[in-house]
């Protein structure tokens, strides 16, 4: 299987045509690898004589935190979202309806399958005999990175009015938003009003119109790039270091003001300064892509890039189960210590492999299938808004399926389903069609 889509990825990287830009998809693919190998490192997981234990190498070993600087990399994948979305949008002759759903296709359908079976898992685990806090453990876990998308679902939504607004104010608008989200945080530290969450639309927010940016070709002289990048560095050490704000871009346990959730001016540094590195390396990169091999490598991987992204959590938390029901020796090593940094990469390795069989059932989800014909655009936008809001709550409000009352799950997962299979059915329209294939 793996071999088929190797092949047909080569098939696909030899018909590229010149004009695309190969650095967006590599970026793309690298962001989301970055992420999930970084989730399995922070995993800490083992067992001892007082019995299972679960928590993060973040809280273990403290000084790994300065590693979130380089695997907190979610800022570059809205860049590429950005810079993807204005090509897509910019090149489209039909309505804002079909560009929007062929994008909402792709995004949601392959949650579809991970919350079937979390729902399962959390609401049979009593019947089953399965213990429920660990699968209300599992099931929150494996839920994590679908916070991702209820943003991002809802930026792709508002392409059109973001791409108007740099097109209007361009600097000055990611500065606004800078600013927003800055004055955002005091606010969030001096009052007990909950406001933080408003930075979800200032932070990435602003690095989505750098996406735009790079778009229009305000990019294109790399001495720009690199004063992003040494400008953002700066304000991110003197914040982190010297300044009021944790150095962790990830969560970290007992933490009351961290850098994710809500995301917080020292992410946006930190996005910034990322943005800036990887775009003054753009022009050695296109041409290192234009090599067979690693263009084909980087076509395989965005191929399944959501498949990948949404069921990385969901391998690891069920190989830890099956480690405990089985092989619970395999666990046996503290986190932090000379034998637990040494197993890292047989147990990247192994979850890895892990994931190969999930990637080649469920990309399917990703990649093919059929669409309504044309909509309204305010339908299909009033329904981008629905699907943000709604896994959102799932993977926020939820915290886990297993609950006291399993509707709980029913009310959370039965609008994301309906959704996803109004997206899915009819006759695919040939405007559609077109889209696909770009």
């Amino acid at each position: 299987m793996a071999l088929r889509q190797y092949r047909t990825a080569a098939t696909m990287a030899a018909a590229t045509p010149s004009s695309r830009n190969r650095y967006a998809d590599f970026l793309r693919a690298a962001a989301i690898s970055a992420v999930v190998i970084g989730h399995w490192l922070m995993a800490a997981v083992w067992l001892d004589d007082s019995g299972f234990h679960a928590g993060n190498i973040l809280s273990s070993v403290p000084a790994t935190q300065w590693l979130t600087w380089g695997f907190q990399v979610m800022p570059v994948f809205f860049l590429v979202g950005g810079f993807s979305n204005a090509v897509g949008w910019s090149r489209h002759r039909g309505g804002y309806a079909g560009w929007l759903r062929n994008r909402l296709v792709r995004l949601v359908m392959p949650t579809v399958p991970l919350i079937a079976l979390w729902s399962a898992l959390g609401l049979g685990a009593p019947r089953f005999g399965l213990d429920p806090e660990l699968a209300r453990l599992g099931s929150q876990v494996a839920l994590v990175p679908l916070w991702f998308l209820a943003v991002y679902v809802l930026m792709v939504a508002a392409t059109p009015v973001s791409m108007s607004l740099w097109s209007r104010y361009r600097g000055r608008a990611v500065l606004v938003l800078t600013g927003a989200a800055v004055a955002t945080d005091v606010a969030r530290a001096l009052t007990t009003v909950s406001v933080g969450f408003v930075n979800y639309l200032f932070v990435w927010g602003a690095v989505y119109l750098l996406g735009h940016a790079w778009h229009d070709g305000s990019f294109a002289d790399v001495g720009r790039a690199r004063q992003l990048a040494a400008a953002a560095g700066a304000a991110l050490v003197v914040m982190t270091v010297a300044g009021p704000y944790h150095i962790s871009m990830v969560g970290v346990p007992g933490v009351e003001f961290g850098n994710t959730e809500p995301p917080s001016g020292a992410l946006l540094a930190l996005g910034f300064t990322q943005i800036g590195v990887a775009l003054s390396l753009e022009r050695p990169m296109r041409r290192f892509l234009e090599r067979r091999r690693p263009w084909t490598i980087t076509v395989l991987v965005n191929g399944s890039i959501m498949t990948l992204y949404v069921w990385h959590m969901t391998v690891m938390a069920l190989a830890i189960g099956a480690a405990l029901w089985s092989a619970p020796v395999l666990l046996s090593p503290a986190p932090g210590g000379a034998t637990w940094w040494l197993s890292r990469p047989l147990w990247i390795g192994t979850l890895g492999l892990a994931t190969l069989p999930f990637l080649a059932l469920f990309r399917r989800f990703e990649t093919g299938g059929r669409t309504r014909p044309m909509q309204r655009g305010s339908r299909v936008a009033a329904l981008a808004a629905t699907l943000g809001v709604g896994v959102s709550f799932f993977s926020v409000a939820t915290k886990g399926l297993t609950m006291a009352h399993p509707l709980w799950a029913v009310a959370a997962t039965g609008p994301l389903f309906a959704a996803a299979l109004w997206l899915r059915s009819g006759p695919r329209a040939a405007g559609d069609r077109e889209l696909q294939r770009r």
